[in-house]
């Protein structure tokens, strides 16, 4: 299963875990469905923001989509083991993690990636085109604003 992560990335994460096999918990098959998954959502997230997918391994960003992917693995895995709820902890380690791991995510689709090296998708016409991101007034034109836009009292 094709992914930016591996399973030596997601045990150098979670030592504990030791050298995965099909008899460990979670077992290797189960991480590496997980790395597929998390490449799967990381994909379409790249393509959304209109990048070819998936990203070549000579991409200056790709060492961060690896780390990304053996994030989400080692969050599921943190989830199998159970590891959270033997310490007890208030906070819930896989949580952290996977709220980590789509914070860094939306902040990567949201950088310009042509420059680290990653190539824009091409349209039908052959044309490479990103989306385009979608603004907002900032003021309100409703017709209910009027009556304080004039008022000295609320100018501070």
């Amino acid at each position: 299963m094709a992914s930016y992560g591996s399973t030596t990335g997601v045990q150098a994460l979670l030592p504990v875990l030791g050298t995965l096999s099909g008899s460990t918990t979670p077992t290797s098959t189960q991480v590496t469905t997980w790395l597929g998954e998390g490449y799967a959502i990381i994909n379409r997230n790249l393509a959304n923001a209109g990048y070819s997918v998936p990203v070549a391994a000579s991409a200056l960003c790709y060492a961060e989509l690896q780390g990304l992917n053996d994030l989400y693995a080692g969050a599921l895995c943190i989830t199998a083991r159970g590891l959270d709820s033997v310490s007890g902890g208030e906070e819930n380690r896989a949580d952290l993690w996977l709220k980590r791991f789509n914070d860094q995510l939306a902040s990567l689709v949201a950088s310009d990636l042509t420059a680290l090296g990653a190539t824009l998708a091409t349209t039908a016409s052959g044309t490479a085109t990103r989306r385009r991101v979608r603004t907002t007034q900032v003021k309100r034109v409703d017709g209910y604003s009027a009556v304080w836009e004039d008022d000295p009292e609320l100018d501070h």
